[in-house]
């Protein structure tokens, strides 16, 4: 099985990598800036450590990119042309925009770059349910369509897309919940509650959504920033959210209960159409009660 350099190895979208792909038979090298902790773990994982990471790259077939959007557009200018030609390059960044002209640049000259996006968390135990987004797939590579193989058997659902439909289509199903949970702690924060009374106090949705909110500040700050600030997509998103939300504050504010009872029949329609809709206070409640701790 092929050998896979995994660059940020030791952050948590990294080691997520590198412990699937050795499960499923790849040798694999981890690369991070930081060595106390990478040397440890690869250690105990059998893992190879090099803390450079162009050699690491250099001793793979495959080399997985897991840093931040700016080091990973840096890392492709600067290894990508010290590489054998068939190397397989794999970005994972959660937005396209900065990294999709060097992406470009590099495939005329011949790179082979598989662009993707893994539509989940590094806290996810089974690819089962989970989508993964393709933006770029080069052509008659072996390890790629190898490596997109192993993703699918274990059960994530490959999506293809490309580059910019990635970002048009991430403004909404990414970039808006992150920005309405940012708000949603903000808003907290400003109220000088502690957390734990709103958890206390709240009731199921109001713990749920603290949840969410609460969990995507476990990830990468610089990630969460560029998710929101890097997509020239989001502005219209972000836009037409504002100024649906200014509408029901006016609705609410002028207790307009009728127009409030259009809007709301007017979304049960819409959102009856979709087919998981009849198992939603199931699944909430599910999974309200699984992310209570006693």
């Amino acid at each position: 099985m092929a050998v896979v350099a995994v660059i940020g190895g030791s952050g948590r979208m990294g080691a997520w990598f590198a412990n699937f792909l050795s499960r499923n038979g790849y040798e694999i090298i981890i690369s991070d800036k930081r060595t106390l902790h990478p040397r440890s773990s690869t250690r105990k994982k059998r893992f190879r450590f090099v803390k450079d990471p162009t050699e690491a790259a250099q001793l793979s077939q495959i080399t997985i990119l897991a840093t931040p959007t700016l080091t990973t557009r840096k890392l492709l200018r600067t290894i990508t042309p010290k590489l054998d030609p068939t190397t397989l390059i794999v970005e994972i960044s959660s937005v396209k925009q900065p990294v999709r002209n060097t992406i470009q640049s590099l495939t005329r000259h011949g790179a082979q770059i598989l662009s993707i996006h893994p539509m989940f968390g590094p806290g996810a135990k089974s690819l089962r349910g989970k989508s993964i987004i393709v933006a770029r797939q080069p052509r008659n590579c072996t390890q790629a369509k190898r490596l997109l193989s192993k993703l699918a058997t274990n059960g994530a659902s490959i999506v293809h897309s490309s580059l910019e439909e990635h970002d048009k289509l991430t403004a909404t199903t990414l970039a808006l919940p992150h920005l309405i949970n940012l708000a949603f702690i903000e808003t907290i924060r400003r109220t000088g509650l502690p957390l734990g009374k709103v958890r206390e106090l709240g009731g199921t949705t109001s713990k749920l959504q603290l949840l969410i909110a609460e969990s995507l500040h476990h990830e990468n700050p610089n990630n969460e920033a560029s998710i929101l600030a890097d997509n020239k997509h989001n502005m219209r998103i972000f836009n037409a959210y504002i100024q649906h939300v200014n509408r029901l504050r006016r609705i609410i504010q002028g207790k307009n209960k009728p127009e409030l009872l259009r809007r709301l029949r007017k979304d049960a329609i819409y959102v009856r159409r979709d087919r998981l809709f009849r198992t939603a206070p199931e699944r909430f409640i599910a999974a309200v009660e699984a992310s209570t701790c006693n």
